[in-house]
């Protein structure tokens, strides 16, 4: 296989390790118990078997190897545009909500009826907070950060309305429901970091997941690909919910389509075959971040409804 690029930028930040060979593997492992901290670093990289070089990206704040793993059934899947529309408030935590209802709308929907969203912002409002989570006085209804599998079990266990009844308002004082009808929710929540499933996910629902965001990254790849950390001011940013509800093959990569609900910048294409764990160096301030301490796509704890 063609060793993987990534987009050049700033290459005196950056070097590639030439292609992993067996014999390399077997030595490894005849330095496992002799030198634990070079193999806590490496070996969670190499039981991996990159399918390419591995790339370290220098930042002014740490390092990360990025490298390409082509473990995703290689298909084209393209969902109904409808399935992908969602609302949101960009200034607060709402987004969980909105996915939820959107996976609960698609799977109830049938290909010879109209459409029908059902409403985000009741799981907004309801939704309980999460255990051992008090309430502060005149908090308001968006103000409990949850995910996306909780809004899905919220409305499994107490059906939803429309949205047409129950409009999105976004972060908003408590209102009490009255006459409103409520619609039985169906369906299993699968969530798995194992994105093997996504194509056949894909095949009849979008699929929730978290995405690992770097700036300016996010900012600059305009119509391009999102690879992660690539600059040398990349700094990490947490996840944020996303979903996803396509997919490409570009020059024989993997590229997922997603709604990316932040910073209003919509449609976002991500690389479904980069991988990437951050690295230690001498200079390191901060601990490492947890999300990245192991090897990771850059989408990951995926969710979605299995339809009954």
């Amino acid at each position: 296989m063609a060793d993987f690029q990534l987009d050049p930028a700033l290459p005196r930040d950056r070097y590639t390790v030439p292609t992993i060979s067996e014999d390399f593997y077997d030595y490894m492992k005849s330095i496992e118990k002799t030198e634990p901290e070079i193999m806590s670093t490496l070996l969670p990289i190499l039981r991996t078997k990159p399918d390419s070089g591995i790339q370290i990206v220098n930042t002014k704040f740490t390092n990360y190897a990025t490298w390409r793993k082509d473990q995703i059934k290689r298909d084209v899947r393209t969902l109904d545009k409808q399935y992908s529309v969602l609302q949101y408030d960009e200034d607060h935590d709402t987004v969980w909500a909105v996915i939820a209802a959107k996976l609960f709308s698609v799977v109830r929907h049938r290909r010879d009826r109209i459409f029908t969203n059902y409403s985000a912002q009741y799981i907004l409002d309801f939704a309980p907070l999460p255990p051992g989570k008090a309430r502060r006085k005149h908090q308001r209804t968006c103000c409990k950060p949850r995910t996306v599998a909780a809004g899905l079990r919220y409305g499994l266990k107490n059906n939803l309305p429309r949205e047409q009844d129950w409009k999105y308002a976004g972060c908003r004082d408590i209102r009490k429901p009255r006459g409103l009808s409520l619609y039985p929710m169906a369906g299993d929540v699968i969530q798995s970091k194992d994105l093997r499933i996504v194509s056949t996910a894909l095949q009849k629902t979008p699929v929730a997941a978290r995405l690992h965001i770097f700036e300016p990254d996010v900012d600059r790849v305009g119509n391009g690909i999102y690879r992660g950390p690539k600059y040398f001011d990349s700094k990490y940013e947490g996840q944020r919910d996303v979903l996803l509800y396509a997919t490409e093959i570009v020059n024989g990569e993997l590229v997922g389509v997603v709604n990316f609900p932040y910073k209003k910048l919509g449609e976002l294409h991500v690389s479904l075959d980069v991988m990437l764990v951050q690295t230690p160096r001498e200079d390191d301030i901060d601990e490492p971040n947890e999300e990245l301490e192991n090897p990771t796509y850059l989408l990951t704890n995926l969710c979605f409804l299995l339809q009954p």
